[in-house]
C-alpha cells in the first residue's frame, strides 16, 4: 500500500466554491487521501452541498457548532485545523480553502517529490490566483512562483500550496505546545506562523508547477484586510460581511443609518469581521464628524469634529485646507445649534499652522501624513486609497508643524506584522 495523504479543508459560507473544492479532491490521480471538511457553522446550504459527498468513506464531515459570541476569540481556521489533526492518519498533511481548487495531478506530484528526496519535510508548489468579480468573472490573474528552497516561507507561501510529513507535528507540539497558533492576533497570518515552526526544523522545497489556483473574490479575506493599518482610521466608514456599515469614532463603531448614505455609498471600507469585531459598538449614528455642513440660507460653515462645530473663517483657510463646496450638506437649523462651539479653524499667511482641522492629509518632506486627533501620523499611499482620503495633500514643512508631535504611523498591517515577528522577506 502507499503512502496516505490526510487533507484538511476548512469552510465558512461559499456553498459555491466548496463544491468545487471538494470535486478537485475526489478528481485526484492519486486516489490514497481522506479528506476532513472543517465547517465553521455555516449556514444550511453549506451542510446540503456537503451532504452529497459522504457516501465517500475518505470524506469525513465536523461542524464546529462555534458559539457567534465565540467566534472572534481565535483564529479559526487555525483553531479548526488543530481540532482535525490528532485524527489525520496519513503520512503527510496537506490544506486546502474553500476559495481554492487542487489541479488533479496535485497530490502525485507531491508525493512524489517526497519519494525522490527522502530527507524532505515539506514542499510547496506554485500557485496560480485569479481575481474574480462579484459575478465570478475573471478580472485578472497572476502567479506565486516555487522556484527556490526556502528556508524562511512565512508571508511567501499560500496556505493551499503545502504539504509536510506528519512526523513534523509531534516535534512542533512538543516544542511549541499546539500545532497551528490559533491566537486573534494571527488572524490573517496564521499560515505564515505555522511556516515559521516548520522552518525551524527543515526548509520548504519548491515544485515550480501550478498545483492549485485559488479564487478571490471582492470579499476575500485577502482582499479585505489588503492595505489596511493596524487600527481603522477615525471618520471612516467600514462594513464586514454583513450589510451594516458602521462609523469609527475614537475606538467606536456606530452603527450608520440611511440619512447618511450620501456619504458612504462610495466610501465604505471592507474589513474582515475577525478587524472589524474588535471594536465595540456604540449608539447609532446622529452626525458623523469630519464633515462640513452649513444651515440653509446663511453662508458659515462648519466642519464637524469630535462632536463639537468648528467654523472655518475666511476663504483663504477653507482653500488651504482642501475643502470642497460640493462636500458641504445642509442640516437643520436646531441641529447645528445643539452642537457645542469648537475652536474655529482660520489661516494666517505666517507659515505656522495652528488648530488644523482633523482627518486631514499633509505632504511634509516629501512623505504623507495624517493630522488626526492633534498628532501627525505617517501614512502610505496605499492606506490613503483604501480609506478614501482623496483630497489633494496640504504642502507643509517640519517647521510648520513643530508644536505638534508624530504618532503612530497608519501603514498596512503586514509591514508591522512582518516587522514585529523579526522576518525578513527578500
Amino acid at each position: 500500500m502507499g503512502e496516505k495523504v490526510s487533507i484538511i479543508l476548512t469552510s465558512y459560507n461559499k456553498p459555491a466554491y466548496l463544491q468545487k473544492a471538494i470535486e478537485s479532491v475526489i478528481k485526484q490521480t492519486y486516489d490514497l487521501w481522506e479528506l476532513f471538511i472543517m465547517d465553521d457553522h455555516s449556514n444550511e446550504e453549506i451542510t446540503a452541498v456537503v451532504h452529497k459527498y459522504l457516501h465517500d468513506p475518505r470524506i469525513r464531515y465536523e461542524n464546529s457548532f462555534v458559539d457567534p459570541a465565540a467566534r472572534f476569540k481565535t483564529t479559526r481556521y487555525a483553531t479548526l485545523i488543530n481540532t482535525a489533526l490528532p485524527f489525520t492518519s496519513g503520512d503527510y498533511i496537506s490544506y486546502l480553502t474553500d476559495d481554492t481548487v487542487y489541479h488533479p495531478e496535485r497530490l502525485s506530484r507531491m508525493v512524489q517529490m517526497f519519494s525522490h528526496n527522502p530527507e524532505a519535510q515539506a514542499v510547496y508548489s506554485k500557485q496560480k490566483v485569479v481575481q474574480v468579480n462579484e459575478r465570478g468573472e475573471e478580472i485578472s490573474h497572476f502567479y506565486r512562483n516555487a522556484n527556490e528552497v526556502l528556508h524562511q516561507a512565512a508571508f511567501q507561501v499560500d496556505h493551499c500550496s503545502v504539504m509536510h510529513r506528519r512526523s513534523l507535528l509531534d516535534r512542533i507540539h512538543h516544542i511549541y505546545g499546539s500545532y497551528w497558533d490559533d491566537d486573534m492576533k494571527h488572524w490573517n497570518h496564521g499560515d505564515s506562523i505555522f511556516w515559521d515552526r516548520i522552518n525551524n526544523f527543515a526548509p520548504f522545497l519548491p515544485i515550480n508547477e501550478v498545483l492549485d489556483t485559488t479564487y478571490k473574490t471582492p470579499d476575500s479575506f485577502q482582499n479585505a484586510y489588503r492595505f489596511l493599518p493596524a487600527d481603522l482610521i477615525d471618520g471612516s466608514f467600514v462594513k464586514g460581511s454583513g450589510q451594516n456599515v458602521y462609523f469609527i469614532d475614537q475606538g467606536v463603531r456606530h452603527p450608520v443609518g440611511e440619512r447618511w448614505d450620501s456619504l458612504y455609498l462610495n466610501r465604505t471600507v471592507a474589513v474582515p469581521d475577525p478587524y472589524l469585531f474588535q471594536y465595540k459598538i456604540g449608539n447609532i449614528l446622529k452626525i458623523p464628524n469630519y464633515i462640513l455642513v452649513k444651515e440653509a440660507g446663511h453662508p458659515a460653515i462648519f466642519y464637524i469634529e469630535a462632536g463639537k462645530k468648528r467654523r472655518i473663517l475666511g476663504q483663504y483657510a477653507f482653500q488651504f485646507y482642501q475643502f470642497k463646496r460640493k462636500e458641504i450638506l445642509t442640516i437643520e437649523k436646531e441641529e447645528l445649534e445643539a452642537l457645542p462651539e469648537g475652536l474655529p479653524i482660520t489661516r494666517e499667511r505666517s507659515g505656522l499652522i495652528e488648530n488644523p482641522p482633523g482627518r486631514r492629509l499633509y505632504f511634509i518632506e516629501r512623505e504623507p501624513f495624517l493630522f488626526l486627533n492633534g498628532v501627525f501620523h505617517p501614512i502610505r499611499e496605499q492606506v490613503v486609497r483604501k480609506f478614501f482620503l482623496h483630497h489633494k495633500p496640504i504642502s507643509a514643512s517640519f517647521r510648520n508643524i513643530q508644536q505638534f508631535p508624530i504618532g503612530k504611523p497608519f501603514y498596512p498591517v503586514y509591514d508591522e506584522i512582518i516587522k514585529n515577528l523579526n522576518i525578513a522577506i527578500e
